[in-house]
Parts: C-alpha cells; sequence; structure tokens
C-alpha cells in the first residue's frame, strides 16, 4: 500500500499537540516513521484521537476505497474516502479522511465509533454508538445513548432513549 514518512518537525509544524508530540517522540525518538507503522502503533496503544487528528492534518490522502462491504476488523483506518455498496453495521472502531459513504443503512451500535463525516441511506446509532463528524441521511435515529457530535442532516431525524446529537 501506498505510504509516507511522518516527522516530529512536520507534526510541530502542523500544531500537533504536547501530548502527541512527546508519544511520537517516545516511540520513533529518531524523528521520523513509516505512516502504517506510526497508524498501526496508535491502535494499538488505542489512541485513536490521534489517529483521526492525522487523518484531518497530515498532507497524505489515497483514492477512494470502494467495497461490497467493511473488512471485519475492530479497527478500519483509511486516509481517503470509503464507500460502501450495501447495508453495513459498525460494531468497532472507523476513521476515515474523506468520510465514510453508505449506499444503503448504516447501523453503529455496541460503543463502536465512525471519526470522520458519515453519509448513508438510513442512519441507525444506538447503545453507546458514536459518530465523531456529520451525519448525513435521509432518515436519521439516535438512542439508547447513541450520539452524534456533528450535527445531523436529513429529511426525518429522531432522538429517543437518551441518544444526543450535538452541532
Amino acid at each position: 500500500m501506498e505510504t509516507t514518512t511522518i516527522t516530529l518537525q512536520e507534526l510541530r509544524k502542523k500544531g500537533a499537540c504536547y501530548a502527541g508530540r512527546m508519544l511520537f517522540k517516545k516511540y520513533y525518538p529518531e524523528g521520523n516513521a513509516d505512516y502504517w507503522d506510526v497508524i498501526k502503533k496508535c491502535i494499538a496503544l488505542e489512541e485513536f484521537r490521534h489517529i483521526d487528528w492525522i487523518l484531518r492534518t497530515l498532507d497524505f490522502t489515497l483514492p477512494d476505497l470502494v467495497l461490497d462491504e467493511l473488512p471485519d476488523e475492530p479497527v478500519f483506518v483509511y486516509p481517503g474516502k470509503v464507500i460502501i455498496r450495501g447495508d453495513v453495521k459498525i460494531t468497532g472502531e472507523v476513521l476515515t479522511k474523506g468520510g465514510l459513504y453508505v449506499s444503503g443503512k448504516l447501523t453503529v451500535c455496541g460503543y463502536a465509533r465512525i471519526w470522520g463525516n458519515t453519509k448513508a441511506d438510513e442512519i441507525n446509532v444506538s447503545d453507546y454508538g458514536c459518530i465523531h463528524g456529520r451525519a448525513y441521511g435521509e432518515t436519521i435515529n439516535v438512542s439508547g445513548d447513541g450520539y452524534i457530535g456533528g450535527g445531523a442532516y436529513g429529511e426525518t431525524i429522531k432522538v429517543s432513549d437518551y441518544g444526543c446529537i450535538d452541532g
């Protein structure tokens, strides 16, 4: 897979937080590392906010990825737009640079989190599921402590049972 190098100097220049820079320095004392090595280390450390920052801030983007289904992995990271043809249920962490687009129904549940903007025909967020970004859909349902953090935009939006939409 295509890759690039991340440097401590680049992190400083782009405004990475102190904690993120110190974490990078701890694991990569030479001051540079392969992009995917850094992503894998962040996954192992469960530093998902740092992955989100890397995706949003660093100048590395891959072409759109079109899939029939999302790989069955606890954490999925892609530095570009991800397009899923068909319904999908998210039960882990999904982090994208260009957003997640679903041609069908999207279900986010069981402490699952999507980091990035999301678009689907129908979006259901429940059971502590979370979208850290904007949600776009014809129908959006948020319930059972589900959360959308960047606003919800759709024809029909329902919030119940401690669901929450911010933004």
